[in-house]
């Protein structure tokens, strides 16, 4: 079973990961503020000073954010999931954010053998909390297919929504609705 990474443990991310870690994955687990990590690593989480070390530790990063300013802080950024990512490893970005962005992410983790996929999710804090959310998720298709266990460990409704950056579309368009 792959090792997940998580970054972000706020509103969100805390709920979702803590499905994650029902679901038997270990966890690595990262936070600007470290006192959100403590209810992991309680249960065994392992902690991480920062994204790249999280990056480096994990088969699987997932991010949990508040916008585009923090996306690409915590992907690109120094000591970023960029840094330390490894050959194969697979980058899932949750929030919700510019499909612009993702899409200028994506070709940098992949010139380093990683993959990308934005995953935004909707249902709100409970949703998080009671694995009620709806998981629009674009990139490769083998790539959903791959971290698609994962996703259905937090998301009661996952799909592939089409190629990288189709995901945010889908989470825009059913925010206007």
């Amino acid at each position: 079973m792959e090792t997940v990474g998580f970054i972000g443990l706020g509103n969100m991310g805390a709920g979702m990961a803590n499905n994650i870690e029902k679901a038997g994955y270990a966890l690595v687990v990262h936070d600007l503020k470290e006192e959100a990590t403590h209810q992991f690593l309680e249960r065994g989480a392992r902690f991480a000073d920062s994204p790249s070390e999280v990056a480096r530790l994990s088969d699987v990063i997932v991010t949990s954010l508040p916008g585009p300013t923090e996306v690409e802080q915590v992907s690109l950024g120094p000591d970023g999931i960029l840094e330390g990512i490894n050959t194969g490893s697979v980058f899932i970005e949750l929030s919700t954010s510019r499909p612009t962005l993702i899409r200028e992410i994506e070709p940098l983790f992949r010139a380093k053998g990683a993959h990308v996929l934005d995953a935004p999710v909707s249902g709100g804090k409970s949703g998080a909390l009671s694995r009620n959310l709806a998981v629009m998720v674009g990139g490769q298709r083998e790539i959903f297919d791959r971290v698609k266990p994962i996703l259905d460990s937090f998301g009661d409704k996952v799909f592939y929504a089409g190629d990288i950056g189709a995901g945010s579309v889908c989470k825009l368009v059913h925010n206007m609705i």
